[in-house]
């Protein structure tokens, strides 16, 4: 995979292979058992069968087969989240597992690349170098008001002994709080879960959110100290990334994958 330039503080890497762009975390290059790419929408590159669209689903299978060829994974293995606007994780146990709707996938299998899609929701990676653990999130303002990302930590502490001291948290490019208008019962409910006012903008009519923060708080609190987020704002770069705030049904969807792999 080609290297264009660094952005921001070294933090993320910007990939580029052909039409598949996107992103990656500088830190988490280090890590040779680990694959991931935060996709933008360059080359029509929806990634999600939805309703209303105007991308025709062949497409979708096409998009999902060029992203693992890309990164080196295997698409017959892929899975993709079964997202249900929920707070609900699930383990990934064996790879002929049946997932029932969910936001949240953590695992300790490899070969098995995992991905989830979002329009303005927050995308999520977990890794943890040491206990060679994954984990996924999807959170939308539904599984931010109830923690997911707590959840998800919690989740990997209780099914693979994974300290919150272990795990490397990446938050992916997602609607910004210039974007985010909301009622006002989301704001109460996302100050509820965080316990912090600082994720609203209350200086116009109706509150502003920031998701972003809301999920860095939310790790914060449950002791995760290595938290990469994305400055890019889909409700802003549209350029770039799908938003379905701006664009209505002609938004597709970007993805987060990631796959660990075997020696």
């Amino acid at each position: 995979m080609q290297f264009l330039k660094k952005l921001k503080k070294e933090v993320w890497t910007e990939a580029n292979q052909g039409h598949i762009k996107g992103w990656q975390c500088s830190y988490l290059l280090q890590f040779p058992a680990l694959k991931h790419l935060f996709t933008g929408k360059a080359g029509d590159l929806n990634l999600a069968k939805h309703q209303p669209t105007v991308f025709p689903e062949k497409s979708v299978e096409k998009n999902r087969e060029s992203l693992c060829k890309c990164l080196e994974v295997n698409y017959k293995n892929l899975i993709v989240v079964p997202i249900s606007h929920t707070d609900i994780v699930q383990v990934l146990e064996n790879e002929n597992q049946k997932l029932k709707e969910c936001d949240a996938i953590i695992t300790h299998l490899t070969d098995i690349p995992i991905l989830i899609t979002a329009a303005d929701c927050v995308p999520i990676l977990l890794y943890s170098p040491e206990k060679k653990i994954l984990g996924l999130v999807h959170a939308g303002w539904k599984g931010t008001a109830g923690k997911i990302i707590e959840k998800a930590v919690i989740a990997m502490q209780e099914n693979y002994m994974v300290r919150p001291s272990q795990i490397v948290a990446v938050i992916g490019p997602a609607i910004g709080r210039k974007s985010y208008e909301v009622g006002q019962d989301v704001a109460d409910l996302l100050v509820h879960a965080t316990e912090s006012a600082e994720i609203l903008d209350t200086s116009g009519s109706k509150p502003k959110a920031d998701l972003k923060l809301a999920n860095k708080i939310q790790l914060d609190k449950v002791g995760v100290m290595k938290i990469f987020v994305s400055e890019l704002d889909t409700g802003i770069n549209t350029g770039l990334l799908y938003s379905h705030r701006i664009q209505g049904k002609r938004a597709g969807r970007q993805g987060l994958i990631a796959s660990m792999v075997s020696n």
